[in-house]
């Protein structure tokens, strides 16, 4: 029976679509809008430097399994061929015999061996080869360190290199969920703004053409139309400006996190909502435990490193000792081979006498931590003062915040019965402009003082550890 045509596209349609996800299975597909969370959560799965702080986390565990394996046990083999041009030899001499002519049994005098009838013979021995012309020699060395301090202070080290490492990553996270939840707040800020001005410019687009209206019946000036149309210029041009702000804002936000630049992405939360995430009383009320912070605990980290690299230096005044047990066999084997095959031995390293070198060496890692101690105690003091300073930040943002909040009302207020009034004839069109940058301005600074709030509500998350 004939195929058709139509049924072998299909056929081949699906085989191809049954292979695709296999391809791209581990290709996420890129998200069309975001909530704060969900940016910070993207950008600690694609932020570069997230990530190279997470390679230098498993650097680290690498070089712990380096340095433990310097402490086991270590196999080497060898081969080694050999060919010589001339194989030395050893000579034993050989026999020396009486030859003679006279009949068996025959006694042997003086005459005879001087009338040659009985004479003396040498007969050489074959040499000795001391050794063979082809010869390829096999080697297997097993060593094992029985005793080291500097080896174990060494692999102690490395388990605290690792948790600086691992502190480094998690500073870099939370210096990141700082960064992006910062940018994600001043792109909603520029959006609102954009939003407020775009209200604005409408309602003075339909303010003027209420006046031109009224200025062609004669109720009004040429100069109040005039001064209206420039107000409604300068909003046009701000609008502008602020949508040129609004992209380079979205390019740092979708660059911190790691997405491309050219993905369209909605930003799904409000100003006030982030703004309310964390009670704020409750924040700047919560105990400040420097031990917490953890620039404090990546110096505690440090500080911890240089203790033992201060006790490295001086377990170099230990001896150390090793063992080495070789076996060798070789597949061309000499007449004489003295060489053994199987070998034990034990080194033992003691220092003496170094000039002073290792006595210096200690000194200096002594100076070093006492450094390391002294930046930790000014660090601790400095993140004291920091929190104390963020705190009444916090609570200065919180009073503007609400400040803003109420000038914006009575700007409106005020801007309203301006409007009532130039169409009445009492106030003239300057008046009116006036009004209505007072009330622009106590927009802008209401959602300046938010983002102020924000950003002072994220430090203090930050250094208290919340964020």
């Amino acid at each position: 029976m004939k195929i058709p045509k139509i049924t072998i596209i299909l056929i081949a349609f699906l085989a191809v679509s049954s292979y695709l996800p296999a391809q791209t299975q581990d290709k996420q597909p890129l998200p069309s809008s975001l909530s704060l969370k969900q940016a910070q959560e993207y950008a600690l799965k694609n932020n570069t430097s997230v990530k190279n702080a997470g390679i230098d986390v498993e650097l680290a565990k690498k070089k712990i399994w380096e340095t433990t394996a310097i402490g086991l046990p270590q196999i080497n083999a060898t081969a080694n061929y050999q060919h010589l041009f001339k194989v030395p030899e050893m000579s034993l001499g050989g026999t020396t015999f009486l030859d003679t002519k006279l009949p068996a049994g025959t006694m042997l005098t003086a005459g005879d061996i001087l009338n040659e009838n009985v004479f003396m013979g040498f007969t050489p021995m074959e040499p000795i080869k001391l050794g063979v012309k082809d010869n390829t020699t096999l080697d297997i060395t097993v060593s094992q360190l029985v005793f080291s301090g500097e080896y174990i202070v060494g692999l102690q080290a490395t388990r605290v290199y690792y948790q600086i490492s691992d502190r480094s990553q998690k500073k870099t996270e939370i210096d990141l969920q700082e960064s992006v939840a910062n940018t994600y707040s001043l792109v909603l800020v520029l959006q609102q703004n954009k939003k407020f001005l775009s209200q604005s410019l409408e309602n003075m687009q339909k303010t003027l053409a209420e006046l031109q209206a009224m200025n062609k019946q004669g109720f009004i000036e040429n100069t109040d139309v005039d001064q209206i149309e420039l107000t409604t210029l300068n909003l046009t041009n701000g609008i502008k400006a602020i949508d040129r702000q609004i992209e380079a804002s979205n390019y740092l936000l979708k660059f911190q996190i790691g997405m491309p630049l050219d993905n369209q992405v909605t930003l799904t939360d409000n100003l006030e909502t982030i703004a309310e995430t964390n009670n704020l009383e409750t924040l700047s009320a919560k105990k400040f435990d420097v031990n917490n912070n953890i620039d404090y605990k990546i110096l505690s980290t440090q500080e911890a490193f240089g203790r033992l690299n201060l006790k490295r230096e001086q377990s170099t005044y230990l001896p150390s000792l090793a063992a080495v047990y070789q076996h060798s066999e070789k597949v061309n084997k000499p007449e004489f081979d003295f060489a053994p095959r199987d070998v034990l031995a034990l080194s033992m390293s003691i220092p003496i006498f170094s000039s002073g070198q290792r006595n210096s060496k200690v000194q200096q890692r002594k100076l070093e931590l006492q450094q390391i101690t002294n930046t930790k105690e000014n660090v601790g003091n400095g993140l004291q003062l920091e929190y104390t300073n963020a705190r009444n930040d916090l609570s200065t943002a919180y009073e503007k915040y609400l400040n803003e909040k109420k000038n914006i009302e009575l700007t409106e207020r005020i801007y309203q019965k301006t409007l009532v009034k130039l169409k009445e004839g009492l106030s003239s069109s300057l008046d009116l402009t006036n009004s209505q940058n007072q009330y622009i301005t106590a927009q802008v600074n209401y959602f300046n003082a938010l983002y102020s709030l924000i950003t002072a509500k994220n430090k203090l998350s930050k250094l208290t550890n919340t964020l």
